[in-house]
């Protein structure tokens, strides 16, 4: 026990005895040492500092932290007969046969065996609490035959929440370096990973996350580095991983990176969860990137494995402090509502609230005073509690400046209809209503100049206010107007 009395075992100690000699393999014994301590109620599993453990599929529990002493390796073992997966018991570890090479299907584009393997350190879904931390090395097997190579995600795990990665150098590794997938409230912090070998090299695959920090991390991956990933029914689905579940990825920050690649994206999105029949529930929200170098930034908007073309939304993405040596053009050509230091996507999305709350930004002085009412029949947006301080409901667009413009909607309630300046919150233009019923609310408007604006719904002084059905499009005096045709809560207009 440690001071404050929680559970530590060192592998090498009794009964373990781990050799960590880099030849003997270690898995048997450093998983006996974790499901101890998680026996025990939680504590901390001690790598020896200065020594190798050969392993491979160590399981992770809830409440167990892995931590490295100076200088200790774990080293992927080149054995398949080494290799387990868990079992239905606690203690319980089935041993399966991984798979060799780079993909496992012909007919599934980028079927990359990893996804099917194993991770190395696996947590299963419902883990909770769990850590890996310490200046220690994880070094995944050297082979020269790519086709002998057993591919395996260095750190792994799904539908997990409330752990932190930190410290940790990941080196020689042929897959994704660290796959958190379908998780919240979670920390990568301080990590170093370089030196990929044979193939797809990428450093943290973000897929359908929430609530996730990445921070102070050094990176020169052979692939993408990092990256925020919408995902719905990927068909290289394994048995402990899926994303036929949709989960938004929002509430992440990616902050005092150091971000390189062989080719493709240091920082970026692949945005693959246009299937999905409600695109609220796989939208891209709330990211802040501020403080980090990186090598290149860019976008997947190409998804191979649908034929619908799009993206799911994206909404709420703040850049500050950051170095981009190159930006790809795909970045450009996302739909964005609301970015913060780059251009806003140009046109309004989802009017009609169809899709609920997608591209929809809210903001509130109380939790609960925005929302998205969604119904078989209409759906709006709405504020309440105007008692508790204002709230507001928009759409960030990249606007031309020197046309003249309208905004039109229907309103209930007691609010206004605004056109606010993004980087000053200026109001640009402005129409109150009061009206018990359903009624038409118009905005005209000039914008000064070019750049990112803000138009939504505000509250007025009590009660609440309603939107629906939203449109933006040229005002009447524009010159050579003609006429206006609705399609899905865009306004189109034809000259």
């Amino acid at each position: 026990m440690n001071e404050n009395g929680a559970c530590v075992k060192r592998v090498t100690d009794a009964p373990y005895l781990a050799a960590g000699d880099g030849k003997t393999c270690d898995r048997a014994a450093i998983q006996q040492a974790i499901d101890d301590v998680y026996a025990a109620g939680g504590g901390t599993v001690l790598l020896t500092a200065g020594r190798t453990f050969l392993t491979a599929g160590l399981t992770l529990r809830s409440g167990i932290t892995l931590l490295f002493e100076d200088g200790a390796v774990l080293l992927q073992s080149p054995d398949a007969a080494d290799y387990v997966k868990p079992g239905k018991g606690e203690r319980e570890y089935v041993p399966y046969t991984p798979a060799y090479g780079h993909n496992f299907s012909p007919e599934i584009k980028w079927s990359h065996n990893w996804y099917h393997n194993y991770p190395l350190i696996f947590a299963p879904a419902g883990s909770s609490g769990f850590a890996v931390r310490g200046r220690g090395t994880i070094r995944m097997m050297e082979v020269a035959d790519t086709e002998k190579i057993i591919k395996i995600c260095p750190i792994g795990f799904f539908r997990c929440s409330d752990f932190e990665i930190a410290d940790v150098h990941i080196t020689n590794y042929h897959s994704y370096a660290v796959m958190p997938f379908s998780c919240e409230r979670g920390v990568f912090r301080d990590l170093k990973i370089d030196n990929w070998s044979h193939g797809n090299g990428d450093g943290i695959c973000l897929m359908n996350c929430r609530d996730i920090r990445v921070t102070g991390c050094s990176m020169y991956t052979g692939d993408d580095a990092v990256y925020i990933f919408s995902s719905y029914r990927d068909p290289r689905r394994s048995e402990w991983w899926d994303s036929d579940t949709p989960q938004a990825s929002e509430n992440i920050e990616i902050d005092h990176n150091d971000l390189r690649t062989n080719h493709c994206k240091a920082f970026g999105m692949i945005l693959w969860g246009i299937e999905c029949p409600d695109q609220e529930l796989v939208e891209v929200r709330n990211v802040y990137v501020h403080d980090n170098r990186f090598e290149t930034m860019g976008n997947w908007n190409y998804n191979p494995y649908t034929v619908r073309g799009g993206h799911p939304p994206v909404t709420g993405m703040r850049f500050e402090n950051n170095t981009a040596e190159g930006i790809e053009i795909n970045f450009f050509e996302t739909y964005v509502s609301d970015m913060i230091g780059y251009r806003s996507m140009p046109e309004l999305q989802n009017g009609g609230f169809g899709q609920g709350r997608a591209f929809w930004n809210f903001t509130e002085s109380a939790p609960g005073q925005a929302g998205v009412c969604r119904g078989e029949e209409e759906s709006f947006g709405w504020l309440a509690d105007a008692e508790k301080g204002p709230a507001r409901l928009y759409e960030g667009l990249w606007l031309e400046g020197g046309r003249p413009m309208l905004l039109r909607a229907e309103t209930m309630g007691e609010g206004s209809l605004t056109v606010r300046d993004q980087a000053t919150d200026e109001v640009i233009a402005r129409t109150d209503f009061h009206t018990p019923d359903w009624a038409e609310c118009l905005v005209p408007f000039t914008l000064p100049s070019d750049g990112n604006y803000r138009l939504g719904l505000e509250n007025g002084k009590a009660g609440f206010a309603r939107v629906k059905n939203v449109v933006l499009g040229a005002h009447p005096a524009a010159g050579d107007y003609t006429d206006v045709v609705y399609d899905r809560g865009k306004m189109i207009f034809r000259y």
